[in-house]
Order: structure tokens, then C-alpha cells, then sequence
């Protein structure tokens, strides 16, 4: 059975602690697989997954790692190469995973090429599986090869209005006039949740991505359930985590120090939006101005 999804459909991997796999995806431990079968180019395999609602995977974590590779084991499909979103990056120097976190070189995840070098050696896109290696590698990126794709997790349970489903969790984007930060968390609970907090990148990108696609951008700003603890410099969640500071998250200076990473004003700017100006990444703000509010809630059983 295994094997005929492997031959009609590319493997998708999703983080799938407490959550549903989505429509048409298998559990596999810590994650959930569709399985299709597409020789592509990695920017082709890229884009197919895309429209497939995903990312090439990002293989970063050994138990990811590790439930991917032996599922192609137990399928019997490790001798086709497998594209993964690893890439070289000639300006920083270093192999970088899809958020831009460096790609750990040496064990546990890189193999060795032919003559016994360390990969990665002799291309600048990843790929598991060549042969009977099925360790990282690196190959021309037109190569045709399988893939990876990583999908979100959908939320488990349903939504109750007007939520909707996005990624893992119940989002509304309410449309009303522009609040105060206070007054925004205020119309969010008056709806049973809260202001949208974050514990992982991939769902941060879900909801960015959705905004695009939804075309939604035009509502350009929302606040979110972030805030700066006083006297500490450090921003927080609702639930009291604390929230990283530089790459993915945090957006640009669009004028002066440009390339300068945000937050910038911690004496007076002491909320947290998603700016359409920076792409909808973090901006530290007054709390005072005026945004919409970006709700969350539990999701229904």
C-alpha cells in the first residue's frame, strides 16, 4: 500500500504532535507523509510544493531526520534521490535551511561522496538518498531528483466562526477599524480567544504566507499577542515564553541603518504588529497606535 502512494504522490512532512495530519497525509511518527512521485529540478520541486501547500522539508531535528529516512526504508524507495530545502549560500559562506538557520555540517546528517570526502561536496542544493547513502548530499541543483515537502499541521478539531483554520491554529482577521493594542485583545476575547501568539517558525510562516495568499495584505497591519516585559528589554508572549529576537522573525530599518534587524524603540515602542512594510515580520510599536486586531483561538473537539 505504501509503495503505491510513494508511486503516485512526494513525501510531505509535518510536525504532528497533538494535531490532525491534513487531508490526504499519513502519520509517521513525528510527522505525517503524502507520498507523490515527480523528477524535478530543486527550484521545480520547490514550486510543485508550493502548490501543494508546502516547503521543500527541512530536515534540521534528528527525529525528523531519522522518521523520514527509515520510511523510504521500509518503502523500499532509498535509491531515488530526495531533494530537502538545504542550500548553499555564497554570500554568507554556509549551507542554510528555508528560515535561514545555519544546516549543521558532519554527523549526524551529511554522508561522504565518492573517494571518501565529507559532503557536502560538489553541489549547492541538499538531497538525502543517492544509491544506498542515505545521508545529506550536495548536487547541482538541476538535477532531477524526487522530493521532500513539508506541510503545516491543520488544526485538530474544528473552528468555531470567525475563526478559520490556518496551519495549526484557529486565526481571524478581523477587518473593523483599527484599536489600540489593549482594545484589539479586548475584541479578541470578547470572541473567546486571544491575540495570535507564536511558538514555531513554521507556523509563523503559514499565517504570513496565508495573508498573501488570501490577499489580505491590504488590511497591512495587525497586532499580535506580543509585548516588552518592563525594565528587561526582552519581548514575550501572552503565555509568558519568550520571543527570539533576530532571523526569521523580526522585519528591517526600511531607511536609515538598512539590513539593521528590529525591534528598535524599546523606551516608548513596547507592542508587537506584523507590518505589511516588513514583509509582516515583527516591528516593535507604541501601543497606542492604531492596528487590527490578528485573533486566535483553541480549536473546537
Amino acid at each position: 500500500m505504501w509503495q503505491t502512494r510513494l508511486a503516485t504522490a512526494s513525501l510531505l512532512l509535518v510536525v504532528a504532535h497533538a494535531l490532525n495530519c491534513p487531508e490526504n497525509y499519513h502519520e509517521i511518527g513525528s510527522g505525517c507523509v503524502l507520498a507523490p512521485a515527480e523528477r524535478l529540478p530543486a527550484l521545480e520541486a520547490q514550486s510543485l510544493c508550493h502548490d501543494l501547500q508546502g516547503e521543500l522539508a527541512t530536515l534540521d531535528r534528528c527525529d525528523i531526520f531519522t522518521d523520514a529516512v527509515h520510511y523510504l526504508e521500509e518503502t523500499g524507495a532509498m535509491y531515488n534521490s530526495y531533494w530537502i530545502r538545504g542550500t548553499y549560500s555564497v554570500t554568507r559562506d554556509e549551507w542554510q535551511w528555508r528560515d535561514g538557520s545555519v544546516v549543521a555540517m558532519g554527523a549526524p546528517f551529511w554522508g561522504t561522496a565518492g573517494g571518501g570526502n565529507w559532503e557536502p561536496y560538489g553541489g549547492d542544493c541538499a538531497a538525502i538518498f543517492n544509491g544506498d547513502n542515505p545521508y545529506m548530499g550536495a548536487f547541482g541543483c538541476i538535477a532531477e531528483f524526487l522530493h521532500i515537502c513539508e506541510g503545516p499541521p491543520t488544526a485538530e478539531g474544528h473552528c468555531n466562526l470567525p475563526f478559520t483554520a490556518v496551519g495549526s491554529q484557529c486565526l481571524s482577521f478581523d477587518s473593523s477599524a483599527r484599536q489600540t493594542w489593549e482594545a484589539s485583545r479586548n475584541i479578541c476575547q470578547a470572541d473567546g480567544g486571544d491575540l495570535v501568539t507564536f511558538d514555531n517558525c513554521e507556523q509563523f510562516g503559514v499565517v504570513a504566507n496565508y495573508i498573501l495568499e488570501q490577499d489580505l495584505q491590504h488590511m497591512t497591519v495587525y497586532w499580535v499577542g506580543g509585548y516588552l516585559v518592563d525594565e528587561t528589554n526582552n519581548y514575550f508572549w501572552l503565555n509568558n515564553s519568550s520571543i527570539p529576537m533576530g532571523l526569521p522573525y523580526w522585519g528591517q530599518y526600511l531607511f536609515e541603518n538598512l539590513g539593521t534587524l528590529l525591534p528598535d524603540n524599546p523606551t516608548v515602542e513596547r507592542c508587537l504588529e506584523l507590518g505589511y512594510e516588513y514583509r509582516h515580520r515583527f516591528n516593535d510599536l507604541d501601543c497606542l497606535e492604531l492596528r487590527r486586531p490578528l485573533c486566535m483561538a483553541s480549536p473546537v473537539e
